[in-house]
């Protein structure tokens, strides 16, 4: 690990969106931060990608601080990059060379909406189970994650029965607790979970926020968003429709989350409550439009190793940039634009 720049260390709460292998932008964004070794983590939130960031982020700091956390970042996408490697949802070689990561043209990709809008998991698979429940079992012992009282975790899923969030926490933390944050439903088939079942988060809680709110102590909440908020341009294909609905869709409800901070947060500057009443938070936004407009979100699918990497990298590039704007707001101000973002 980095020696930290001074002696000055801060404690943070974590929420993490999800949206396939483009966590793994995350991965090097919070690579990123614990290597600078100035930040302690209170609490973790997570959905799908992010969830499973947040399980490895959890878990390695609970181990062994920020280098456990980095250590069980980089095994996870490891384990997951190999599981791409076989995968025949990759670009070809010639657009790896130029780093077009666009899978959305592949034959194997056609194919995959076609099979998945005619049939589902159940018809397809009935037998199988989550792809990623090998890589889960292997890298986490879940004794330690319930019984953690330094590094909250919370996990986000979607209960298939009412529509309602379902966060996972404490004694709840499962293998099939993280599994069922990440199923997407045309692709897998429901995680039963004491007998009820549930679907992927990201349709209604990409990350929740308010797990971190209610239980953790620390003011400053920083949101790693791997869904792009700003889009200047008009779509005027069907894919490049397709690919602005699911980002607003699977911001919306972090939209509504920021709004409402932003409207407490007036209420106390107002002198509008009993002071002490309600907790002021300091939001912290950690995202890269400019380079996600380059990303077909089809290409979240796509776990090749070498496009893991090269979104790995550009965290990287990202994390480093928002500590040396950002680090100093820490514990003291909003350092995110919730007004021309979310209001």
């Amino acid at each position: 690990m980095a020696t930290p720049k001074n002696s000055e260390r801060k404690k943070v709460s974590f929420a993490l969106q999800g949206g396939g292998s483009h966590g793994a932008f995350t991965w090097g964004v919070l690579d990123a931060i614990f290597e600078d070794g100035r930040i302690d983590v209170e609490g973790v939130v997570g959905t799908s990608a992010g969830g499973m960031n947040a399980t490895a982020t959890a878990y390695g700091f609970i181990k062994d601080g920020p280098n456990g956390a980095r250590q069980s970042l980089k095994a996870l996408w490891g384990e997951i990059g190999e599981q791409g490697r076989k995968s025949p949802l990759k670009p070809n070689p010639m657009d790896k060379l130029v780093q077009n990561y666009d899978i959305s043209g592949t034959p194997m990709f056609k194919m995959m909406q076609f099979v998945s809008g005619a049939l589902s998991p159940y018809q397809l698979n009935p037998h199988g189970g989550h792809p990623l429940d090998p890589v889960v079992s292997k890298l986490f012992d879940f004794k330690v994650l319930q019984g953690s009282k330094d590094v909250k975790l919370f996990l986000c899923a979607t209960h298939v029965a009412t529509g309602k969030v379902k966060v996972f926490t404490g004694k709840e933390l499962t293998k099939d607790a993280v599994l069922a944050s990440a199923c997407v439903p045309t692709l897998f088939k429901a995680i039963e979970i004491n007998g009820e079942f549930y679907w992927d988060g990201g349709f209604i809680a990409n990350p929740a926020v308010y797990p971190l709110i209610y239980n953790c102590e620390s003011t400053d909440i920083v949101i790693i968003q791997i869904r792009r908020v700003h889009d200047p341009m008009v779509p005027t294909t069907v894919h490049a429709i397709n690919n602005r609905l699911g980002e607003i869709t699977q911001n919306s409800c972090l939209t509504r989350e920021m709004r409402a901070i932003s409207f407490v947060t007036k209420l106390i500057d107002d002198g509008l409550v009993k002071p002490g009443a309600l907790k002021r938070l300091h939001i912290h936004m950690i995202r890269d439009d400019a380079f996600f407009g380059g990303i077909d979100r089809a290409s979240g699918f796509c776990a090749d190793p070498d496009f893991l990497e090269y979104l790995y990298k550009a965290g990287r590039r990202c994390g480093k940039k928002w500590l040396e704007d950002n680090f100093d707001a820490i514990g003291k101000k909003t350092s995110a634009n919730i007004e021309s973002d979310f209001m």
